[in-house]
């Protein structure tokens, strides 16, 4: 039973009925942590977008953020490489991250003048993630001259 005066609003996010807090009759949101995440998310990004001072306190906040820890980054890296799984996938994405680094302009001019092809080859449905070619198999083949 509700109390006087007390309706049931949809929410905006989930469009499920809530009833306001007796504390906050103006809830506009209700109180599932989606849907508050949702509601401080668009607070912010509107925040930002209108006000200036808001947007410098910001931008300072996240400054000295990075000037406390400027080892975050190197550290976060490397601990994704200890993660990462050890085998066949582990050994070709390494040979796969040197051979692109191996690749720059004055390498790739060279391997052209070479008549050199490189072949990308996978099995079919070997890609488990979008748009990552860790299950690549890479193969230089350069071509016997006559």
């Amino acid at each position: 039973m509700l109390p006087i005066g007390m309706s049931q609003k949809p929410c905006p996010y989930c469009k499920r009925k809530f009833q306001s807090s007796r504390y906050r009759p103006d809830q506009k949101v209700c109180s599932s942590l989606e849907c508050q995440r949702r509601r401080r998310t668009d607070y912010h990004r509107k925040k930002l977008a209108e006000d200036v001072l808001y947007r410098e306190q910001c931008r300072d906040s996240q400054r000295k953020w990075r000037e406390n820890n400027p080892a975050y980054m190197q550290n976060y890296r490397a601990e994704l490489r200890r993660k990462e799984p050890l085998g066949n996938k582990s050994s070709l994405l390494r040979e796969l991250r040197q051979l692109l680094k191996l690749a720059k302009n004055n390498v790739v001019l060279d391997l052209k003048s070479l008549d050199a092809s490189v072949w990308l080859v996978s099995g079919k449905g070997v890609f488990s993630e979008k748009n990552i070619l860790a299950f690549a198999k890479v193969i230089v083949l350069q071509a016997i001259p006559q």
